[in-house]
């Protein structure tokens, strides 16, 4: 029952996202289709909460940016494990918040309906 309710509500969300001219490059990034192709049953970025899309940016860029980092300074002597640690959360920790703004804006922009109401 709760995966028909899921289904259908990505359903209509779809069809919001076209009828609101929201262009399918945007409402399905390729993190998406790759989540959604392992299994994880998770909404259309523009139908995500404001805090689900803060903690969702700001691990994932955090640990990309730390493996950069790691991979780029694990021969300097200045760069210890806690500064590129500390570094990387601080920057997933911006981004994170602006992709949220962005998020909060979009749901404005595009008048789009809550998840919930789906």
């Amino acid at each position: 029952m709760i995966e028909d309710d899921y289904e259908a509500r990505l359903e209509r969300a779809e069809f919001e996202a076209y009828t609101k001219k929201i262009a399918r490059k945007q409402s399905h990034p390729l993190l998406y289709k790759l989540m959604r192709a392992v299994g994880f049953r998770i909404r259309l970025p523009h139908y995500a909460t404001p805090k689900s899309v803060f903690v969702f940016c700001s691990v994932y860029i955090s640990a990309l940016f730390a493996c950069l980092l790691w991979f780029v300074q694990r021969n300097q002597d200045g760069m210890s494990a806690f500064s590129i640690i500390l570094i990387s959360s601080l920057v997933g920790v911006v981004f994170g918040f602006i992709m949220m703004i962005i998020n909060i804006e979009n749901k404005k922009k595009y008048e789009l309906t809550d998840w919930d109401d789906l």
